[in-house]
């Protein structure tokens, strides 16, 4: 079963009229990619957070620079409408469990994200929710195709100028 699927039937009965799940990927708070696979000891958000921090506003949509709450490792979901982020479960294949938050998109106000390379490859993330915080995660190697197709649907979301690249 794919993560879009395993999405789906975590959410059923919990999605909107006509919401439709759009993606689904395996992810870890920044710096967990590398702790899982070096064994290192990075738990800090690193040049990306700091700088996702330091621009935690967009316009008049006001992101504060705190970062969200999240699990070591987690499921991060995409539907037409809305971000949503689930814990881990699963003894031996990871899959989603608890439904830990959920933000329209029309309250995401910018995303940033690169591409670190390595033994312990992860694409990195950013998501500002106006007037909550900023979301920072990563995915591993074998999540990196699926997570920047879905990190792209959510640019398109986005008000005009607040996807950064260069972050």
């Amino acid at each position: 079963m794919d993560s879009v699927e395993k999405v789906r039937q975590r959410m059923a009965g919990q999605l909107q009229p006509e919401e439709n799940v759009l993606y689904g990927c395996f992810s870890f708070r920044t710096g967990g990619v590398r702790k899982a696979m070096v064994g290192g000891a990075l738990g800090i958000a690193g040049a990306l957070g700091a700088a996702a921090m330091a621009a935690a506003t967009s316009g008049k949509r006001t992101v504060p620079a705190l970062s969200l709450t999240l699990p070591s490792r987690f499921y991060v979901g995409l539907t037409d409408q809305r971000l949503v982020i689930f814990s881990s479960g699963g003894a031996v294949v990871a899959k989603p469990k608890n439904l830990l938050h959920a933000y329209p998109l029309d309250r995401l106000a910018w995303l940033s994200d690169e591409l670190v390379n390595g033994v312990a490859q992860a694409y990195r993330v950013s998501v500002g929710v106006v007037d909550t915080g900023v979301l920072n995660f990563e995915f591993p190697r074998f999540e990196v195709r699926d997570a920047r197709t879905m990190a792209s649907q959510i640019k398109r979301s986005l008000p005009p100028g607040s996807a950064d690249e260069q972050w």
